[in-house]
């Protein structure tokens, strides 16, 4: 699997520590059945469930549920007002 991100994601992965672990959640009182994305800096609590990805110096970690358009995993840092947030354009969701 492939990994990008811009020189301004890489820059703020790193302040946060350098790991990211990515996956998939149903929102709590969600009845829909919709999966939105969980990103926590830090190594999950069990990295089998895990596919580990690098860019540089930055660990990823993929939970092996999900699936990236053409094996690509993209994360871009979003700033919305003040907020930054982390968006991954090519997950697929069902």
């Amino acid at each position: 699997m492939e990994v990008k991100m811009d020189d301004a994601t890489y820059e703020f992965l790193k302040k946060k520590g350098g790991k990211l672990s990515m996956d998939l959640m149903v929102p709590a009182g969600c009845c829909g059945g919709t999966m939105v994305p969980n990103l926590i800096f830090n190594t999950p609590k069990d990295p089998s469930k895990y596919r580990e990805l690098h860019y540089k110096d930055i660990t990823l970690y993929a939970s092996n549920i999900m699936d990236f358009k053409d094996q690509v995993v993209e994360i871009q840092l979003t700033k919305k007002m003040l907020i930054k947030d982390l968006e991954l354009p090519t997950l697929k969701l069902i």
